[in-house]
């Protein structure tokens, strides 16, 4: 059994951003950490959800509870989707 000789360091939150620096560039940057190493869908299969995702996405803020912060990053969320649909990781256009 090999142990780490370092814990891994604790992934960012929101709560961890400060409001007053926070970007777009930063959220999608926040968005793709939290999505490494998992399974996710491909590119075709979240645009196909689009509709729901932001049906959905709407019907949070229509609630109340979400604060701009939190729906600044499921936006971006949604905005890395769309970006890695239209330009493929290692596409000269896409932005970083």
């Amino acid at each position: 059994m090999t142990d780490q000789p370092y814990p891994d360091p604790p992934r960012q939150t929101l709560d961890d951003l400060d409001p007053e620096s926070a970007t777009t560039d930063r959220l999608i940057a926040m968005v793709r950490s939290h999505r490494e190493g998992l399974d996710y869908p491909t590119p075709e299969q979240l645009l196909a959800n689009l509709p729901v995702v932001l049906r959905a996405l709407c019907d949070y803020l229509l609630t109340g509870q979400a604060t701009a912060l939190d729906a600044a990053y499921r936006v971006a969320s949604i905005i890395d989707v769309v970006d890695g649909a239209l330009d493929p990781p290692g596409s000269s256009s896409t932005r970083h």
